[in-house]
């Protein structure tokens, strides 16, 4: 058995030594910069209801896995904040890991939030996961996955 894990883990280890090392490139950092910045603005535009910055950042086919297991597709979660049904105070990233892979990127990372849903006030933690696809050079989200973290 342990024979099976070491090779397992030295297969793993080999197919993920290429994405590690190119991740290492000028592009690639280039890449990462760029996304950590649209992870930014996206939070500020979730503050401040800003529906021009999601429409354009929100690929067609985007949706969220909602914390609660739910699929949210991407006209009623833009319609949340338009209507301004969500209204976060802040959105504050931790443990935020970028990997690109060409034209495609994965971003996870702990989000800590507080405000208010339909005027009910709350504040929570949960783990994301962000996969964005690059599209006639520009970064769009097609996926947020979210799990709520146990209050301490």
């Amino acid at each position: 058995m342990r024979y099976v894990l070491a090779v397992l883990a030295l297969a793993a280890a080999a197919v993920t030594a290429p994405a590690a090392v190119s991740a290492a490139t000028p592009a690639a950092a280039a890449d990462e910069a760029a996304i950590v910045g649209l992870e930014k603005a996206w939070r500020q535009a979730r503050i401040d209801g800003d529906v021009a910055f999601l429409e354009k950042f929100y690929a067609p086919e985007f949706y969220v896995q909602g914390i609660d297991g739910r699929r949210v597709a991407r006209a009623d979660d833009i319609g949340l904040f338009a209507r301004r049904d969500v209204r976060p105070e802040y959105i504050t990233p931790s443990e935020m890991l970028v990997t690109v892979y060409g034209d495609a990127a994965v971003v996870t990372g702990v989000d800590h939030l507080r405000g208010t849903y339909k005027g009910h006030f709350g504040e929570e933690a949960y783990r994301f996961t962000d996969m964005l696809v690059r599209r006639a050079g520009t970064w769009q989200l097609v996926i947020q996955q979210a799990t709520s973290l146990p209050t301490k």
